[in-house]
């Protein structure tokens, strides 16, 4: 019931829908509950009585409640589904807020597959029950209460033997619907696993085919699937074993009701239109007691699925800005990292962290796989917060700011280059959603890709594909570049920004660099010595300590970690 009390706040959004719908699903289902009434008056007063005209009069009148239920009905359906649209676009658009406000832990935990159903298969089930759920419990109650009260009006002792077959239909009904309930669960949880396998094996499908493991890959899926398709079968096979039980009450109940009501019109009791009326409001109200099942699946689904939706709107950001945050408009680039601890889970991955950058100074930080490089720029961002220690940007704490305030005036360059399906302009465009298109063009001219761009078809308007799929490693990493400056950040941060070119491009990048970077404060993360030896100062870190800090010279006169990375690089050509 808390599920549903938190739904309807949403519905309440559009509550005059909401009650407009639910007046017109009982008018709907109102007018079809006298039609077996109004074909009793046909068979006693028109086919009993040889009375023609009034047999015209009252095909009309139900030829006329036919019409008129079926408007309204139309009605009814637009009604509710221009409500529910109305509803689950709010669902979505506060899902896709709270989505983007997590910080990376909470990515590092969900698998995107799984946040994928949730804003599609459990939005679809919410759909579901309140387009056709909830429209089916209304005519349950609606219709009982018209029909039984038209029976009673026509035949108390007819209707008293109706309601008692009716509890052995329900009977039957919510058995099936307490079996179905745990195998619903298995089949969405089946469900996610499917989408989420999918999602993971299109997003890597280059890495399947480049080690050939498309068998290896099928053959999970085939397993995914198969289980999948199991929950399903055993769902369906719940269903058909009780659906013979239900059908066999149901011919018992209208023997029965057939039985006693000719009965009861061979003794004058009744008349044959009251027979044929009852023997109509029983074929009907099996479709409610078939229903119940059915608003109880749609109930049972919606549940899972607002229960899945409001567990993702109820996770709370790890990291949020603090009331009166403060908001920078300027920077001047002055960084510092005191004492800076940080843990994934249990394990510590940096230790005592001190680096102090000047503005418009480079700072490179080398170091072995796993030694925490990447950690710091996700500190720097704030996508994490240290666990213990401060970070300073212009002298203030980054917890006292406000996180795209000092963001803004960040722009980073990633080793694996992403890039949207859009057009190129638009990519570039990423980094100032206010660029115009000459500072669009500004800016690819000095990441040195204006040429390339305007040597394709549509120039910046070409649109690539998702990753930038069509453009070579060299390509898209200009792309990137041009993406950073357009922002004209104060701290540029470059996370080992050419280790995935060739040699010849990286050079070509690197001269594009060098421009990029001056006068702003410039932090590399890189592997290769060629990156890093004209910066301002260089860390050495392993195992998350920084083990050597210093200039080139510094570190080659020094004779330790560095020196040996650049012998390993450069074997006979160490020069100190």
């Amino acid at each position: 019931m808390q599920h549903l009390k938190r739904l309807m706040g949403y519905i309440n959004r559009y509550r005059f829908l909401f009650i407009l719908g639910t007046i017109l699903t009982i008018l709907s289902i109102g007018l079809e509950g006298i039609k077996p009434y109004l074909t009793r008056l046909i068979v006693d007063e028109g086919l009993e009585n040889r009375n023609f005209e009034s047999l015209t009069i009252w095909i009309g009148i139900l030829l006329g409640v036919a019409f008129l239920r079926s408007l309204i009905w139309y009605a009814r359906a637009y009604t509710f589904h221009f409500m529910t649209q109305k509803t689950l676009y709010d669902f979505r658009i506060e899902l896709y807020d709270k989505l983007q406000a997590q910080s990376f832990a909470f990515y590092d935990k969900v698998r995107t597959g799984i946040l994928m159903n949730r804003m599609v298969g459990d939005l679809e089930a919410i759909r579901k029950f309140l387009t056709i759920g909830y429209a089916q419990f209304i005519e349950c109650i609606v219709l009982f209460i018209v029909a039984f009260s038209l029976m009673l009006s026509m035949s108390v002792k007819l209707t008293i033997v109706t309601a008692i077959i009716m509890p052995f239909m329900y009977i039957n009904t919510v058995k099936l619907a307490n079996a179905l309930q745990p195998i619903y669960k298995s089949v969405r949880k089946a469900f996610e696993n499917l989408t989420s396998q999918v999602e993971e094996n299109i997003t890597g499908i280059r890495v399947v085919k480049a080690f050939g493991n498309e068998k290896s890959e099928q053959t999970k899926f085939y397993h995914t699937a198969k289980k999948f398709t199991a929950e399903n079968i055993k769902a369906a096979d719940m269903q058909a074993k009780y659906a013979p039980f239900s059908e066999f009450i149901n011919g018992i109940g209208l023997i029965i009701v057939l039985l006693v009501g000719g009965y009861l019109v061979i003794q004058q009791e009744i008349t044959i239109g009251v027979l044929v009326a009852f023997n109509a409001y029983i074929n009907m109200l099996r479709g409610p007691i078939r229903n119940l099942n059915s608003v109880i699946n749609h109930w049972e689904n919606a549940t899972a699925s607002l229960e899945k939706v409001y567990d993702v709107l109820d996770t709370q950001p790890a990291i949020q800005d603090k009331k009166n945050a403060l908001v920078l408009d300027d920077i001047q680039g002055d960084v510092r990292f005191k004492k800076v601890f940080f843990k994934y889970g249990k394990e510590e991955v940096l230790h005592n962290i001190n680096i102090n950058m000047k503005a418009g100074t480079v700072t490179a930080i080398m170091g072995t796989a796993g030694s925490g490089k990447t950690t710091i720029i996700n500190l720097l961002g704030r996508f994490y917060d240290c666990t213990a220690g401060e970070i300073y940007i212009d002298g203030y704490n980054i917890k006292e700011l406000k996180m795209n305030s000092f963001r803004s005036h960040i722009g980073i360059i990633l080793q694996e280059t992403f890039l949207f399906t859009d057009n190129i302009a638009n990519n570039i465009a990423f980094g100032n959603l206010k660029a115009t298109k000459a500072e669009i063009e500004r800016a690819a001219r000095i990441a040195d890709a204006h040429d390339f761009i305007m040597e394709m078809p549509k120039g910046y308007d070409t649109v690539i594909g998702e990753r930038g799929v069509g453009l070579s490693g060299g390509q898209r990493q200009r792309i990137a570049i041009a993406r950073a400056i357009v922002c004209d950040p104060a701290i540029l941060v470059l996370d080992d920004a050419t280790s995935s070119v060739d040699m010849e491009t990286e050079h070509e990048i690197q001269t594009t660099l060098r421009q990029v970077m001056e006068n702003r404060t410039t932090l590399i993360i890189a592997h290769r010595i060629s990156s890093v030896k004209d910066a301002d100062q260089i860390i050495y870190l392993q195992d998350g300590y920084i083990v050597e800090r210093g200039t080139h010279a510094d570190l080659m006169a020094l004779r330790g970690r560095y020196y040996d990375t650049f012998e390993q690089q450069y074997g006979e050509k160490v020069i100190a």
